[in-house]
């Protein structure tokens, strides 16, 4: 899997999760000014997580504050560089 197939399908869990519009969602856009709070962001983790078969830490997660840190830390658990 190539690193832009592995974010349009990011891209994907968070809009079956949370309707937005795919344009709203670059690298640095913050979650938080996408609409995602907490709860929203807990099921995408667990559906990301469950998608790709990994484990992201807590702390990592906590961290996660754009769609950009996100993708970084799946890549990193999936092996993308």
């Amino acid at each position: 899997m190539t690193r832009p197939e592995m974010e349009q399908k990011l891209l994907e869990i968070v809009r079956k999760e949370k309707s937005l519009p795919i344009e709203s969602l670059g690298s640095e856009t913050q979650l938080a000014d996408a609409g995602i709070d907490s709860l929203d962001a807990l099921t995408i983790l667990f559906a990301i997580e469950e998608e790709f078969k990994i484990s992201i830490p807590d702390d990592r997660a906590r961290a996660m504050k754009t769609f950009g840190d996100l993708s970084n830390a799946v890549a990193e658990q999936v092996g993308i560089t």
